[in-house]
């Protein structure tokens, strides 16, 4: 041992820049999983109150109704920093955070069980596509394929309805501006709906058929894509303005606000055409809206959705070729249907395969509906 020498200076201790008291780390930890519990807690309750109200209020929220044309997986954007946070410090909430993901797809999204029957002499097989920004060539084989009773166009141009004449030999077809209509069964009636007109335009047609000696109604559908507007009124100081209430009035739209009323009130009056109709009929088209929120509900309160009473899968039509990693680089959006009248019943509804088109068209099968 070295002693030290009288009267020698003492070595100096190092100074102490900060203590840690013994508990502070285990405290420090406590808070973290405390912290973490109330945020899972948050995102969860959140998670769903948003799926509830977009479900439901939809465009009569017009903040929520930006959120109806996104992809659904942004609402499980935080887990990217909750979950490998809780995976540290506390785990069984990532099961909360797996309940989550399970109610988003497989609840919200609209993910469907059903296995189609058997197809009958009595049952109707239709298709309905728009053809703008697609892949015809995909399309004709899907027809060619699936040989339907009838297909329902939409943005179809002056040549498509006539060169799948060629491969359906024996069909009838109609056509009025972009609405093209081929079937097996005679059409006697066709005209485009005199009201209501969206952006100036019809935004639908009514063909009248004989099945079995009987006649029934088909329309085909085409409401304002949202695009351009979505687009135009994106702007941050547009969205301000809406939420200060000192928007800007576009001369066209005016603002989103307004803009939103005059969608719901469109659809209400095309419902109303829905709902006069003293003829069985099938409704398909490119509704341009998602399978969710207030103006889905008015069509899907007054007729029977087809995908989501006899599909299977998602049913996701749009777009079907997309770079979105958020999406899993597949389409996201439901924008293409057939609903079920008076007097049908679905009892099969798919999109087609193959991602070539931006609208995927759609193959529904229909029975009678039971006393019919």
């Amino acid at each position: 041992m070295t002693e030290l020498t009288p009267g020698a200076p003492r070595a100096e201790p190092d100074p102490v820049v900060f203590k840690i008291p013994v508990d502070t780390l285990p405290r420090w930890l406590r808070l973290a999983r405390f912290g973490l519990g109330w945020l899972t807690l948050a995102y969860g309750g959140g998670a769903l109150l948003v799926m509830i109200a977009l479900e439901w209020g939809g465009e009569r929220l017009w903040l929520l109704s930006l959120l109806l044309f996104a992809p659904p997986q942004v609402m499980l954007l935080p887990l990217l920093v909750l979950t490998p946070l809780c995976v540290v410090f506390r785990p069984r909430l990532c099961l909360w955070h797996l309940a989550v993901v399970l109610v988003l797809a497989f609840g919200y999204m609209n993910f469907r069980w059903s296995w189609p029957p058997p197809r009958t002499e009595k049952g109707i097989t239709a298709v309905t596509f728009n053809a703008g920004q697609s892949s015809r060539t995909q399309f004709t084989e899907f027809v060619e394929r699936e040989k339907p009773d009838v297909v329902v166009m939409q943005d179809a141009g002056t040549t498509l309805a006539a060169f799948l004449q060629t491969k359906l030999p024996g069909y009838h077809v109609a056509r009025h501006g972009e609405y093209s209509f081929v079937s097996r069964f005679p059409i006697q009636k066709s005209a485009l709906l005199a009201t209501p007109l969206g952006e100036g335009r019809p935004v639908g047609a009514r063909f009248e058929v004989l099945v079995n000696a009987q006649p029934m109604a088909f329309y085909s559908v085409h409401l304002p894509t949202p695009r351009r507007v979505l687009s135009h009124f994106m702007g941050g100081r547009r969205i301000l303005g809406d939420l200060a209430g000192v928007s800007r009035r576009d001369p066209l739209y005016g603002s989103y606000g307004e803009w939103l009323e005059q969608r719901i009130q469109l659809a209400r009056d095309l419902r109303q055409v829905f709902a006069d109709e003293k003829l069985p009929f099938i409704v398909g088209g490119d509704f341009n809206l998602a399978d969710h929120g207030y103006i889905y509900h008015l069509f899907a309160g007054e007729m029977t959705d087809a995908f989501k009473a006899s599909g299977r899968g998602w049913g996701l039509t749009f777009p079907g070729s997309t770079r979105n990693p958020v999406a899993g680089f597949g389409p996201w959006l439901r924008l293409d249907y057939f609903f079920a009248g008076r007097g049908w019943r679905p009892v099969e509804c798919r999109p087609e395969p193959g991602k070539k088109s931006q609208h995927k068209a759609v193959l529904a099968r229909f029975e009678p509906a039971a006393g019919k």
